[in-house]
Parts: C-alpha cells; structure tokens; sequence
C-alpha cells in the first residue's frame, strides 16, 4: 500500500515521531516486589515481538496506588516498543487488554495524528527498524533514549489509508486466529483417532 519504507518512492511527508506522540514514557524497575500469582498483567519484553503482542506467557502484579504506578500503566492505542536488549519490537495494545503495565524494557508510546496500528507496522518494518538500529547507543548493553525515540521519522500517508490497512491488518490478524484454532481442533481429532485405533476400537 505505502511502498518501500527505506526509499519513500510515493513521497510521503515525514515526520519525526516526537511530533506524533502526545505521551511517550518507559517502565521503571522495582516491580520484583510486587509480583503476585494473579493482579493485573505485567507486560515484559516477551511479549512485544514483530508487530504482535504475545500474551501466552504473562506475568501479574498487584501495582502500588502510586503516581509511578499510573505513568507506567497502558492505555487502549498505546504502541509498546522495546528499547533495550532486542531492540524495537512492536506491539499495540488493544481494548480486550484488561489493566497493565510495563516493565523497564519497554517504552508507551501514545500517538496523536498516526494510526496507532499503521505506527506499529511502520516502526516494526524495514524501514523503522533501519533506523532503530542506528540509534542503538551499542557498547555494553544496547539501548534506546527518549530523543532516539522521538528522532525516528515516520513516513505518513493519508490517514484515511492508514485507516484502511488497520482494518485489514486486523481482519488478516483474525482470519490467522481462525486457522490456528482449527489446526489445534484438527489435531485434536487425530491424536484421539489415533489413541482409539491403538485400544482396538476401531
């Protein structure tokens, strides 16, 4: 739809995220004392991939009614990325997600003016992470600050078709869960025709 995000071939205006986001803020540590068996989801580098939140594996908290606390808590919209070991992983975070928050590998990046789907996408394809990897500080341990953040430049199409491939990212996103669920019940039905003709009851 956008094509080539490294060479810009259709000319789309540009701009520096820093202007698209009307918060951007990261996890803090500290939480290790207020990890609990159920609470609220923690989110964790694990589970921002490619353009994918990955909620197979969390982590909960019982969070302190603290000012910290409510800066580090995720909004519907809000995009995740990385910003440090494998840096810039996407993920945006969807109105199903009941309360969370991040931990310090993360970052919240809350758009104005850009899709927050689109913004994902683009951070998450070659073109963004081109320029994730520059901003890497390298040395000991890789990390991104909030003026790399801010400093990546955003290709912006119209809005409206943005818009466009968030609806067919989602429908793409919901027909992949189709399939999946199916394989699993397939398998199901194997694994049980199997163990039934290794009993004799066939």
């Amino acid at each position: 739809m956008f094509g080539d995000p490294v060479t810009n071939p259709k000319g789309w205006p540009v701009k520096p995220l820093g202007e698209l986001l009307a918060f951007l803020t990261s996890g803090s540590r500290g939480w290790a004392q207020h990890y609990a068996d159920s609470g609220e989801t923690f989110l964790r580098i694990q589970n921002v991939r490619k353009d994918l939140l990955d909620l197979s594996d969390v982590a909960f908290v019982q969070p302190p009614d603290s000012a910290e606390a409510r800066r580090t808590e995720t909004k519907p919209g809000d995009v995740l990325l990385s910003i440090t070991a494998d840096l810039g992983r996407t993920a945006v975070v969807p109105a199903s997600l009941p309360r969370a928050f991040i931990n310090q590998h993360l970052a919240i990046l809350r758009p104005q003016g850009v899709n927050a789907e689109y913004l994902s996408a683009f951070l998450a394809s070659e073109g963004g992470q081109l320029q994730v990897n520059r901003r890497n500080k390298g040395g000991v341990k890789a990390g991104l600050n909030f003026d790399d953040i801010r400093s990546v430049e955003v290709l912006l199409p119209p809005v409206a078709a943005q818009e466009k491939f968030a609806t067919a990212k989602r429908r793409i996103r919901a027909t992949n869960a189709d399939i999946e669920r199916a394989l699993l019940h397939d398998d199901d039905l194997f694994n049980s025709l199997v163990a039934r003709a290794f009993a004799g009851e066939l």
